[in-house]
């Protein structure tokens, strides 16, 4: 009676193997395939946090299954059908910080391959970082930003506040919204300029979206470095004395000037003015004057007065004619 009950059960045992053998025979696997994962928030979520992922949104998987089934389970995978739906929440107590770090982990069950076909995770590999900035609206004054650094004159914006939609830690770290650069145009116009909807790398979103800027922009400025230019005097009708330096080098001056940037040397007059009042013969230091170019200016401090000699008509004659003869 024992031997009849062994023999059954060494018989039941084989069988028992030769059926594992046959069903591993008859299964494949699919090793460390990166599937993505699809985080979405929870209904009522959305329009209060902006999700941002930090890091790759997928996770290695393995999966085991019938030749068939995971025949079909490579054809999802390569038209990208294949992919891990999370539900992300926050917790009640959270809800008031303007941000909430989180880690979503993916287990088996989170995973709907074809039937048949058994999902295998790698714990540790399994958790994606995410962080939720919380969204508030708030009005910023606009500043606005011209083309390739432009000069501008004064610029009038309308409207100059405008409410803006974004993380409250964007919104609180900038304290005035910036627009888009507006194109260069050498006269004064009004511009409908568009307002920057990225800061930091999150979105924003303001009302309106656009100002109208109504300004004169002024083109790119340069200093010119003017040298040997000559004095001038400018004497009244009859003038009976002749101004003269005590060298020809006394008589030039260096200038430096700024104006619009592309011009030539622009032409410079300088000169003291004798006209206004009554001369008698000597030494002199005046003020010296500039007549420069429309919008150019000095870029430096006035020039020194100019030291010279007023020398009556005949003097000056024998001046000049003692000079040539030696």
């Amino acid at each position: 009676m024992l031997d009849r009950f062994l023999s059954a059960l060494v018989a039941v045992s084989l069988a028992f193997l030769v059926w594992l053998y046959v069903r591993s025979r008859d299964q494949e696997m699919l090793d460390n395939v990166p599937v993505p994962v699809q985080i979405t928030l929870a209904s009522g979520l959305e329009e209060h946090y902006e999700l941002e992922i930090n890091g790759p949104s997928q996770v290695p998987v393995s999966f085991t299954g019938p030749p068939s089934r995971i025949r079909e389970l490579r054809s999802l995978l390569q038209r990208g059908d294949m992919r891990i739906d999370m539900l992300l929440t926050v917790p009640e107590e959270r809800t008031e910080e303007s941000r909430y770090l989180d880690t979503v982990r993916i287990d088996a069950s989170d995973i709907h391959p074809p039937p048949g076909v058994t999902p295998l995770v790698l714990e540790g590999r399994n958790r994606i970082p995410v962080t939720l900035h919380r969204i508030v609206k708030r009005t910023l004054p606009v500043r606005f930003e011209n083309a390739a650094g432009e000069q501008v004159g004064p610029v009038a914006l309308e409207p100059d506040n405008v409410l803006v939609q974004g993380p409250q830690e964007i919104t609180q770290a900038h304290p005035r919204l910036p627009s888009a650069l507006a194109p260069a145009r050498p006269e004064t116009v009004t511009l409908t300029v568009p307002l920057v909807d990225q800061f930091d790398g999150h979105h924003i979103q303001a009302t309106p979206g656009s100002v109208k800027a109504r300004l004169t922009l002024q083109p790119r400025q340069k200093i010119y470095e003017l040298t040997d230019v000559p004095v001038q005097f400018l004497c009244p009708a009859n003038f009976s004395l002749k101004p003269l330096f005590r060298d020809e080098r006394a008589g030039k001056i260096t200038l430096r000037l700024l104006g619009p940037a592309g011009q030539e040397i622009p032409p410079v007059i300088a000169f003291v003015d004798l006209s206004g009042k009554k001369w008698e013969p000597g030494l002199y230091d005046e003020p010296l004057k500039l007549q420069l170019p429309r919008e150019f200016q000095l870029a430096q401090n006035p020039p020194r007065p100019v030291s010279f000699q007023l020398l009556s008509v005949e003097a000056a004659t024998k001046n000049s004619t003692a000079t040539h003869g030696e």
